[in-house]
């Protein structure tokens, strides 16, 4: 009889073995069903996604053009800025100058600036 249960025990391996085999396959090679309101829900998420992306493209698109926009502006005002401080330097220079003159140059210079 020893060698009758050294053959059950190999068979009962085998079948387990087989048993497992299966599941192990069964599992590798499932085919998962997706619902089809799940399916749809999705697609139409994706659908929304692309329409989203590309609104974000035409947002950045915009951005930048506002962006070269104010970069111009600044520059507009930077050099504004910098004609202004010339134009202060000139004025503040000449009324500096006023304080010495002369009547008849203050008369001179009167009637230079304002033409009478």
């Amino acid at each position: 009889m020893p060698g009758l249960s050294n053959n059950m025990k190999n068979i009962i391996y085998a079948i387990i073995g087989v048993v497992v085999l299966y599941f192990t396959i069964q599992l590798a090679t499932c085919n998962s069903k997706m619902p089809k309101e799940l399916k749809a829900s999705i697609d139409s998420l994706t659908v929304a996604n692309k329409k989203l992306m590309e609104s974000q493209q035409h947002m950045d698109s915009a951005i930048v053009a506002y962006e070269n926009e104010v970069t111009k502006v600044d520059s507009q005002i930077s050099h504004i800025k910098s004609q202004t401080t010339v134009v202060n330097k000139f004025y503040g220079d000449l009324g500096q100058q006023v304080d010495h003159y002369v009547p008849t140059q203050v008369d001179s210079f009167f009637k230079a600036r304002y033409n009478y």
